[in-house]
C-alpha cells in the first residue's frame, strides 16, 4: 500500500508514494502558494491524486518551519506566523494528520532508515541555501520549550560578525552554508569549484570553507558528545570530497582528539528525497 509523502518548501510542494523498497513513486510537485489556505488545498488535491495510485494510504507531512506543541506554524520564507496549519489540515482531510518540521522529519528519516539507524545519540546536518538539521536523544528528536527544535544554523560561531536574517550576528549559517561557499567560488559555481579542488586548484578557498564547517561541529561535539554525526543538504551532491573534507578538519580538533573520539562523521542516505522519505517516517512512526 505504502505511505504518502509530502513535502512542503518554501517554493515548491512535492509529494509520493513510497514503499518498503523505499522508493519514491509517483512523484507530483506543485509551486508553494502564498496563503495558508491555499498551502492546504494544494497539500489536499495532491494527496488525493496520490491515493488513485495508493488508496487509503497514510500520510504524512514535512513543513517548512516553527512548529509548537499546538500545531502552529511559524515560516518566515512561507509568510506564516503562529497559524494552526495542522488544525487546518484535519479539517479539510478530515482526520488525524501527522505534520512535522521539514528538518526534524529528515531527521527521523536518517533514523529510520538511513545513516542513524539503530543510533541512540546522532546530529544530521544538512548544508545548502542555510544549514539545517537536527539532533536525536535516546533515539528521540531533542525538543525544547513548547516542542520547539532548536535551530543548529543559528549558533554563533563569530561574535557580532555578519548580519543574519533571523536578526543575529555572526551565525553559524552565514561562514558555512553551501550558499555562502557560492559566494566564495564566485566566479565558479560550487561544482566547478570542487572539480577544481580535486585537481588540487583553488584549495585555500575550500580550506577556508571547510574550517568554518568544522567550527560549528566542534560546538556541536562538545555539547552532545554524539556517535554519529551525517551529513546531507545540497552541498552532498558534490560527492564523497565534501564529507571527507569535513571528516579530517574536525578529526584535527581538540573536541575530536581529546573529547569524541568515537563519532563518526558519514554522508546521509537521503538527499534530494529526504523531505520525503521525512514525511513518511514520520507517518510510519504516529502508528
Amino acid at each position: 500500500m505504502g505511505i504518502i509523502g509530502v513535502d512542503v518548501g518554501g517554493t515548491h510542494i512535492k509529494t509520493g508514494i513510497v514503499k518498503n523498497d523505499l522508493e519514491v513513486r509517483f512523484r507530483q510537485e506543485r509551486r508553494t502558494p502564498g496563503a495558508a489556505q491555499d498551502i492546504v488545498q494544494v497539500i489536499y488535491d495532491i494527496v488525493k491524486d496520490a491515493w488513485r495510485h495508493a488508496p487509503d494510504a497514510r500520510v504524512g507531512i514535512s513543513f517548512a518551519g516553527t512548529w509548537d506543541n499546538e500545531g502552529c506554524v511559524t515560516a518566515n520564507q512561507l509568510g506564516l506566523k503562529k497559524v494552526p496549519v495542522k488544525q487546518m489540515l484535519e479539517d479539510v482531510f478530515g482526520m488525524p494528520i501527522p505534520v512535522e518540521n521539514d528538518a526534524v522529519c529528515a531527521l527521523m528519516a536518517e533514523h529510520r532508515y538511513g545513516a542513524l539507524k539503530g543510533c541512540e545519540t546522532g546530529i544530521l546536518l544538512t548544508f545548502g541555501t542555510g544549514i539545517g538539521g537536527g539532533v536525536m536523544i535516546h533515539g528521540q528528536p531533542l525538543r525544547g520549550h513548547q516542542g520547539l527544535h532548536g535551530e543548529l544554523g543559528h549558533m554563533i560561531t563569530h561574535l557580532d560578525g555578519r548580519q543574519c536574517s533571523c536578526g543575529q550576528k555572526g551565525c553559524w549559517e552565514q561562514y558555512a552554508a553551501a550558499r555562502t561557499l557560492g559566494q566564495m567560488a564566485a566566479p565558479l559555481t560550487v561544482k566547478e569549484l570542487v572539480d577544481c579542488v580535486r585537481e588540487g586548484d583553488h584549495t585555500e578557498v575550500w580550506e577556508q570553507y571547510i574550517h568554518e564547517v568544522a567550527a560549528g561541529i566542534q560546538s556541536l561535539l562538545m555539547i552532545f558528545m554524539p556517535e554519529i554525526i551525517a551529513i546531507g543538504g545540497g552541498l552532498s551532491n558534490a560527492g564523497s570530497i565534501v564529507v571527507d573534507s569535513i571528516r579530517q578538519a574536525v578529526e584535527k580538533t581538540s573536541a575530536f582528539r581529546t573529547y569524541c573520539p568515537f563519532t563518526k562523521i558519514v554522508p546521509a542516505r537521503f538527499l534530494n528525497d529526504a523531505g520525503i522519505i521525512g514525511a513518511v517516517a514520520l507517518a510510519d512512526s504516529a502508528f
